[in-house]
């Protein structure tokens, strides 16, 4: 249900453009200060797009389940969806790629706002000529591998058209019990098995002729050199922080934002970066 994206293939942005990347929002349909901020972020980029080439990157797990299966699913993103929309109307690029809350993109996003699929992977280049691969980032942590095993299974064709046919009673508890479930694992995961492989993510910036690695997914933030030329940075989870990273003039730099979706310097960890 995807586009994927190569590397190289993405336009690069023009001099004056920004790139705005986010990931781990984790929108639940609920008016929270996480969701107002992204909102009100959305304005803000819409109001730059009028004059200045602008671009949202959402590293996975936008939403805290989306499917497009069940019109209801996108009855309760209502408000996120319209932002959205508005924002894409202005003239912002929207890109998604797929978390493992979100993977099921498809028609509706990119006809509502134009949205852009890069799957579990695309690539872009930066004005200061590096090439970046961005990725929600489940795929490298390698060993969690009983989640990997329910990954293949829950993507498979034979789940998919199974979860089509269900009806919205029995797919809303299905959902529900899965999510239930995927948070009483997560409390039980080791940090070995939250943690990001490094030699994985050397080897995807290898196979992808690219310098930086940027993907979401852990809640745990870092920047960290991996050696020989090759970068790796962990965005921090929006619904922790709601920081990012923005490119502009060439430069990427950690951002935290206010709630009326004004950008500060912020540190790796999401936090604002001290005067």
């Amino acid at each position: 249900m995807a586009d994927q994206t190569q590397a190289g293939a993405l336009a690069p942005l023009p001099p004056n453009g920004r790139r705005v990347f986010l990931a781990d929002l984790h929108l639940d349909g609920a008016d929270t200060p996480r969701a107002k901020t992204f909102r009100a972020l959305l304005k803000r980029l819409a109001a730059e797009a009028a004059s200045t080439p602008t671009e949202l990157y959402i590293l996975g797990d936008l939403f805290e389940y989306w499917e497009e299966y069940h019109r209801q699913v996108a009855a309760l993103y209502e408000a996120d969806l319209a932002a959205l929309e508005a924002a894409h109307k202005a003239g912002v690029k929207i890109f998604l790629l797929s978390g493992n809350r979100d993977f099921a993109y498809g028609k509706y996003v990119k006809r509502r706002f134009g949205a852009t699929l890069l799957g579990d992977g695309g690539a872009l280049r930066f004005g200061d000529g590096r090439n970046v691969w961005l990725e929600h980032g489940d795929l490298l942590c390698t060993a969690d591998r009983r989640y990997l095993r329910y990954r293949a299974i829950v993507r498979s064709w034979p789940v998919k058209l199974l979860f089509w046919l269900m009806p919205w009673s029995i797919a809303k508890g299905f959902i529900g019990d899965i999510r239930q479930r995927t948070a009483a694992d997560k409390k039980k995961k080791s940090a070995k098995e939250v943690e990001i492989d490094r030699d994985a993510a050397r080897s995807r910036l290898e196979a992808h002729s690219c310098q930086l690695l940027m993907c979401g997914h852990t809640h745990r933030p870092l920047a960290d050199d991996l050696g020989a030329g090759f970068r790796l940075i962990v965005l921090p989870a929006w619904c922790d922080t709601c920081a990012g990273y923005r490119e502009k003039a060439g430069g990427l730099m950690a951002v935290r934002f206010e709630p009326d979706g004004t950008p500060g310097p912020a540190d790796a960890q999401g936090k604002p970066a001290p005067a």
